[in-house]
């Protein structure tokens, strides 16, 4: 029998580190009791280390980004009979194993949710055992987690934001107890992320420094963090909830705080145009991105078409014409980096290697999972601002640094909102996000798609074991 998730969630297995590349390459390690786990300052790292594991492994290196998520948004040709992704790319809720798909993720969301939970709930009694800030960085991290992952299941869960505030969602938990969590509804859910957030802003504010490594600098904690939920990965998590939510001006100053920050720069092509260590997910300009150690199995089963005889099964790919037209390679778009270091074309279909780790040796390229981008905080600023000529030079920022002709004349409202849905399109190609934009905006006509959508073709239903045992 399915548990809910009211059911006292198991404590996460301890990780074990000693040295910086462990921020990095995390390992299980051996299971530990939770009265020892959280009586040490390296029991609390631990346990924020398995909670990114966790997130990485059992939801975002796979159906929240690369697989379901991204057949939602029509990234992939996934017609064949047989193929795994088939019935999702409909939006076929009732067949096994779309059901199958979504109990997954609303268990190992909550699952995630509650061992960042049972953290919070020992962290302010322990604050003395904290060495330097250390206490503020943990806390932080962890508040801004469960907001983050509060949030996705919003847009998975929940309804279409225009006009549906009111609407009955999904849980907020915060408790990491047995007790049944009332359901909210749309605006309460962006409010207590909100509240999360803006507790993890102040408490992560004692450290704005994004680093991949620094030699110079001996304490572990502050190594390697972009894999951390950082003080800048909230400014942009509140930038991309309020465009969610429809406020575009605090969409807006959050979007601009990122960018005047100048710590994400634009990936320089010398970085991906050599024979190793090419970077290829454009790591300088992750905000947020988890470490997935099994990256490499789980992408070349997916993202390799030369050998594989059964591929239109088994791998995801688009036809070459698809690919083209995404890239708008007819009308510029052959120069676009996204698709030149990206796209392979192989027997008249093209797929992205955006992360194959072939040639890859250096630790802060390696299985890098983007979560939040700079890239989408110039996209939310040129929808969010009313200013058409700023609009144009934050969408242009982009383009120069993508290898794109900038945009000139007769740019307008109507043009700037196709543009932005030509970039979701190229930037996140099987990231996930273009399900999430087309959700917000309410768009029911989506490239690709061979079904007619409808606004339930966007809302997850709540798994079958939820419904009878939370009584929802």
């Amino acid at each position: 029998m399915k548990k809910p998730i009211y059911i006292l969630i198991a404590l996460l297995t301890g990780f074990s580190f000693t040295s910086c590349k462990d921020w990095l390459d995390v390992r299980p390690g051996t299971e530990v009791l939770q009265d020892e786990l959280f009586d040490t300052e390296e029991g609390f790292n631990e346990a924020i280390l398995g909670s990114y594991l966790q997130m990485g492994a059992g939801v975002y290196a796979d159906n929240l980004t690369m697989t379901t998520i991204s057949a939602m948004g029509q990234n992939y040709q996934t017609t064949a009979t047989g193929h795994p992704l088939r019935e999702h790319a409909l939006y076929n809720y009732v067949h096994p194993d779309v059901k199958n798909t979504v109990a997954t993720i609303w268990s190992n969301m909550y699952t995630a949710i509650g061992g960042v939970n049972n953290l919070l709930e020992h962290v302010d009694d322990a604050k003395s055992i904290f060495r330097k800030n250390h206490y503020n960085l943990v806390k932080g991290q962890a508040l801004g987690l469960r907001a983050y992952m509060h949030f996705d299941l919003l847009r998975m869960f929940g309804p279409l934001p225009l006009n549906n505030e009111a609407k009955i969602a999904i849980p907020y938990v915060t408790a990491f107890d047995n007790k049944v969590t009332d359901m909210s509804s749309f605006s309460e859910v962006i409010e207590k992320c909100i509240e999360d957030l803006d507790e993890a802003e102040t408490l992560l504010s004692v450290d704005q420094d994004v680093a991949y490594n620094n030699g110079e600098n001996q304490d572990e904690f502050n190594l390697y963090t972009r894999n951390h939920f950082n003080y800048w990965a909230v400014k942009a998590l509140k930038a991309r909830i309020y465009l969610y939510a429809g406020n575009k001006e605090k969409a807006l100053k959050y979007a601009q705080e990122v960018i005047a920050s100048g710590k994400f720069p634009f990936v320089n092509r010398t970085t991906f145009n050599q024979t190793s260590n090419q970077d290829r997910t454009f790591s300088t300009e992750h905000i947020f991105a988890l470490n997935q150690p099994l990256m490499k199995t789980l992408v070349d089963k997916r993202f390799r078409l030369e050998g594989n005889t059964s591929f239109q099964t088994t791998t995801f790919f688009l036809s070459t014409t698809n690919m083209n037209n995404l890239y708008e390679i007819a009308n510029g778009g052959s120069t676009d980096y996204r698709y030149l270091y990206h796209v392979r074309p192989a027997n008249g279909y093209s797929y992205s290697t955006k992360f194959w780790q072939d040639g890859i040796t250096k630790l802060e390229l390696a299985n890098q999972m983007p979560m939040i981008r700079i890239s989408e905080m110039y996209y939310i600023a040129a929808e969010a601002t009313p200013d058409l000529e700023k609009s144009r030079d934050w969408l242009n920022e982009v383009r120069s640094h993508r290898g794109l002709l900038e945009l000139t004349s007769n740019f307008n409202e109507t043009i700037k909102m196709q543009e932005l849905a030509k970039e979701y399109n190229k930037e996140f190609y099987a990231e996930g996000q273009t399900f999430f934009y087309y959700k917000r905006l309410g768009i029911l006509t989506i490239p690709r798609a061979t079904v007619a959508l409808k606004e339930s073709s966007f809302i997850f239903p709540l798994p079958d074991s939820e419904i009878e045992f939370g009584n929802r």
